[in-house]
C-alpha cells in the first residue's frame, strides 16, 4: 500500500466518516473501488501492449542480426545429415561453380 500504515488508514477512515457520513460512505466506497478497478485495467491493458511492442521490436532486431539461412535448400525427404553426406548440400558455392565451369 506504499507508505500508509494501519494508524493512517485507520485515520483516514474515521475523518471520512466524519466528512462524508454514515449514509453516504458506503456509496462512496463503492465508486472509489470501481475506478480504482478500471484504472488498474487501463494500466494493465497498457502495460501489455507496450510489452507486445518491446517484444516486436527486440524480435525485428534478432532477425536482422542472424537472418535465416534459405540458401540452404534439400529435398523435403531427405534430412540434413543425409545430404551432407551425399554431398546434396551446399554451403559453398564456389565449389559448385567451378564444377560447372569444367564442364
Amino acid at each position: 500500500m506504499g507508505g500508509i500504515g494501519f494508524t493512517e488508514l485507520l485515520l483516514l477512515a474515521v475523518l471520512a466518516l466524519l466528512v462524508v457520513g454514515p449514509k453516504r460512505l458506503p456509496e462512496i466506497a463503492r465508486t472509489a473501488g470501481h475506478i480504482s478497478k478500471t484504472a488498474r485495467g487501463a494500466w494493465q491493458s497498457l502495460k501489455s501492449e507496450f510489452q507486445v511492442e518491446l517484444d516486436l521490436e527486440h524480435n525485428k532486431k534478432v532477425l536482422a542480426k542472424h537472418p535465416s539461412p534459405q540458401s540452404e535448400v534439400t529435398h523435403p525427404n531427405v534430412t540434413q545429415s543425409e545430404a551432407e553426406q551425399d554431398g546434396t548440400l551446399s554451403t559453398d558455392h564456389s565449389s559448385t561453380d567451378e564444377s560447372k565451369n569444367s564442364e
